[in-house]
C-alpha cells in the first residue's frame, strides 16, 4: 500500500465496507434453501424393530391419514336416514371418543331434508405429539343441501388425533388400520 492510499483509509470508510459485506453476507444466506424448517418432526412409531420402523413409517402415515379421513367422512355426511352421520364407522374408529352431534346452522337444517356431503383435500401429514400420539390435520368441503334451499358450501378444517393400537388389535376392536382416533379440534 502506498502512503497516499493508507491516509485515504479512514475508519468510516472501513465500517461502511463491513456493513456491505455483512448484507451481502446476509443476502446471500437468505436466498439459500432452509430445508431444516420445512420438514416436519418425524413420527414416534412404538411397534417393531428400528429396522422394521424405517420400513413401515410410510405405511403408518397413510394408515393415520386414512383413519383421519375417514372419521371426518363418518362423522360431517350425513343424510335424514342418517342425521348424526355414520355412527357404527365413528365408533369402530373412534371407540372411546365422545363426539356431539349438534347441528350447527340455520334452524331450518333440524326441520328439514338436510343431507351433508363431504369432500376432503388430501390429509396433512401425521404430526408426533406426546404419548405416540399423533395428530392429522383434514381440511375440505362439506356441501350442505336440503329440499328448500340451494346447496351450500362450509369449508371443514379438523384435527384428528390418533394413537397406535395395540399390536395385536385386540383391545376397542380396531381391526387393520393400527390406529384409533382419541381426540377431534374442529375448525383447527
Amino acid at each position: 500500500m502506498s502512503p497516499a492510499t493508507l491516509r485515504r483509509l479512514t475508519w468510516s470508510r472501513v465500517g461502511v465496507a463491513l456493513s456491505v459485506g455483512l448484507i451481502a453476507f446476509g443476502a446471500v444466506v437468505a436466498l439459500l434453501p432452509h430445508l431444516h424448517d420445512t420438514e416436519p418432526p418425524p413420527m414416534s412409531l412404538p411397534r417393531g424393530t428400528a429396522g422394521d420402523r424405517v420400513t413401515n413409517v410410510g405405511v403408518q402415515e397413510l394408515a393415520a391419514q386414512r383413519v383421519a379421513e375417514q372419521f371426518v367422512i363418518a362423522c360431517d355426511t350425513t343424510d335424514p336416514a342418517y342425521p348424526a352421520g355414520d355412527l357404527a364407522t365413528e365408533t369402530a374408529l373412534a371407540p372411546r371418543l365422545v363426539v356431539p352431534h349438534d347441528v350447527v346452522g340455520p334452524p331450518a337444517w333440524r326441520t328439514e331434508d338436510r343431507r351433508t356431503t363431504v369432500t376432503l383435500d388430501p390429509a396433512g401429514p401425521p404430526v408426533a405429539e406426546p404419548g405416540d400420539t399423533v395428530a392429522v390435520v383434514v381440511t375440505g368441503i362439506m356441501t350442505v343441501t336440503s329440499d328448500s334451499s340451494p346447496p351450500v358450501a362450509v369449508p371443514v378444517a379438523e384435527r384428528i388425533a390418533l394413537h397406535p393400537l395395540p399390536d395385536d388389535h385386540s383391545s376397542d376392536g380396531g381391526g387393520a388400520s393400527g390406529w384409533r382416533v382419541v381426540d377431534v379440534e374442529v375448525g383447527a
